[in-house]
């Protein structure tokens, strides 16, 4: 009987109220098949989140597995050692590291560039120094020239290293720091000096690990040519100041001025 109510005609007021009564039904019917729609797509935006995530992490870990295996393979492929592959792996990940870095900073690409050529021109001389023995080769004659305890090659390696790092070195930050940067490159070449050369030419050396050994020391040289390079470049005010709302907050500043004028010549007359 309450249905039939429903359509009695009982006047303009009770058409009214039947014809809202209608339209919050009709609303209500909507809402309730969009409530149903939305957790229909917000359960499938679920799954799909959820497989995306399972993609990315097996994303990730695919990538450092070929990472890490990549390197070993080839260290030991090419180099007769594990142990290649993983010290280029790391010294590689460095070098990118610091060349982002060297990005963040505003530091031009092409001294990150012009320090990876010099590094690889580095690879291919050191290889090829150690390679051929050149530098055993040439410690060993010094060394038979020599009395004892000067007649061993390691030690007359690690001596010349330590000469000829020195003077480089000392030469190079004479340049560019002066009377201090040249005692201090001097201390400093001959301790890197002394070890390259002992590397170099202590012991002969088979054509593996001397190449391994001359990528390792051109992942090493490429970074820390890359800052050498750059740092004459990198103005961190300059490169972080665009990060600044500068203009936005000047404009800010001129309307705020303006309008303390405005209330200081306005308020006598307010007052009155």
């Amino acid at each position: 009987m309450g249905d039939n109510e429903d359509y009695a005609p009982t006047g303009l007021l009770g058409q009214i109220g039947r014809i809202w009564r209608s339209f919050r039904r009709l609303l209500h019917a909507h809402i309730d098949l969009l409530r149903a729609e939305l957790d229909f797509v917000l359960k499938q935006i679920g799954i799909i989140a959820g497989l995306a995530g399972l993609i990315l992490v097996f994303a990730l870990m695919t990538g450092a597995l070929l990472y890490v295996g990549g390197f070993l393979f080839l260290g030991e492929w090419l180099f007769g050692s594990m142990g290649w592959g993983l010290a280029h792996g790391v010294l590689f990940g460095v070098a990118i590291i610091v060349t982002l870095i060297l990005a963040i900073v505003g530091a031009p690409a092409s001294r990150s560039l012009a320090g990876l050529f010099v590094a690889f021109l580095a690879v291919i001389g050191i290889a090829l120094l150690a390679g051929l023995n050149v530098g055993y080769d040439t410690a060993a004659y010094f060394a038979g020239q020599l009395a004892s305890p000067f007649d061993s090659p390691g030690l007359v390696a690690l001596l010349g290293g330590a000469l000829i790092g020195g003077v480089v070195l000392m030469l190079v930050l004479l340049l560019v720091g002066g009377l201090s940067g040249a005692v201090s490159g001097l201390l400093l070449g001959a301790l890197l000096g002394a070890v390259l050369g002992w590397l170099l030419a202590g012991a002969p050396w088979t054509w593996p690990p001397a190449v391994g050994m001359a990528v390792a020391l051109g992942l090493i040289l490429w970074p820390v040519l890359a800052v050498v390079l750059a740092w004459p470049t990198i103005d961190l005010e300059a490169r972080f100041s665009t990060l600044y709302p500068r203009q936005s907050i000047d404009a800010a500043n001129e309307t705020r001025a303006w309008l303390e004028e405005q209330w200081q010549r306005r308020r006598p007359k307010v007052g009155r």
